[in-house]
């Protein structure tokens, strides 16, 4: 016959399992499910699955797209503006090249114009300039006249240039009038003047021009050859000057 087991070992034992398996799995299966449902599946569904989708991806994917519409944006945007800025620094750059040339052309036309006999005389004579007709006239078609109708204006603000830069008294005695050698930078097209001579314009033609050879009719010319500055003719009771 077998004895009863101790007192202590039933209870311990039953108490063991009772209060150790039943109430782990209870309570832990409980708990774990429970705290499973609230606490770590829901939350993380909640905020892992639905959070990932909808605050991860989406979010990325958004920014990604976003980032990338941006950075292309950008990029374009980019492009553009520094094509636009080259494009407006080349034409700045273009700008200088071509100023000088449209004010060279402007001043061209300028000194192109053909002047009336009065404005020419006006002009002559605010600079102090004098002529001198040895028919006392200003008709153009008069060989004893000197007209200045028709003069370039260039030509009369040259001589007037030339007044300034020597210093001297100047006196026209020929103009646009008949008479003269013909061409297309003859008198008559209003290219030239003819000037008295004088001790002082003399000395500064020579001085300040280098000879240019003998021309066909035996005037000594001064000047520089190939430039726009004034060609000097002495010839033998005055000065034929080309002012180009």
């Amino acid at each position: 016959m077998k004895e009863p087991p101790a007192a202590g070992k039933v209870p311990g034992k039953s108490a063991g399992k009772t209060t150790g398996t039943a109430t782990t799995k209870a309570t832990g299966k409980s708990a774990a499910k429970s705290a499973g449902k609230t606490g770590t599946k829901v939350p993380a569904k909640s905020t892992g699955t639905a959070g990932t989708k909808t605050t991860g991806k989406p979010t990325a994917k958004t920014t990604g797209t976003t980032g990338t519409t941006a950075a292309t944006a950008t990029a374009k945007t980019g492009e553009k503006t520094t094509a636009t800025a080259a494009g407006k620094a080349a034409t700045a750059a273009g700008k200088p090249a071509e100023a000088p040339a449209s004010e060279a052309q402007q001043v061209q036309r300028q000194r192109s114009l053909r002047l009336q006999q009065t404005d020419a005389e006006q002009l002559l004579r605010q600079a102090g300039l004098r002529w001198t007709s040895s028919g006392g006239c200003s008709n153009r078609q008069g060989r004893n006249c000197t007209s200045l109708q028709a003069v370039r204006s260039g030509t009369i603000s040259s001589a007037i240039d030339l007044k300034r830069r020597s210093g001297c008294r100047l006196v026209v005695t020929g103009g646009t009038e008949v008479g003269h050698a013909p061409g297309p930078y003859s008198h008559f097209a209003g290219y030239k003047l003819d000037i008295k001579p004088n001790a002082c314009i003399n000395r500064y033609i020579k001085k300040n021009h280098p000879k240019q050879g003998v021309r066909g009719d035996g005037a000594r010319l001064y000047g520089e050859e190939g430039a726009s500055e004034p060609l000097y003719a002495r010839e033998a009771d005055h000065w034929d000057i080309l002012f180009r």
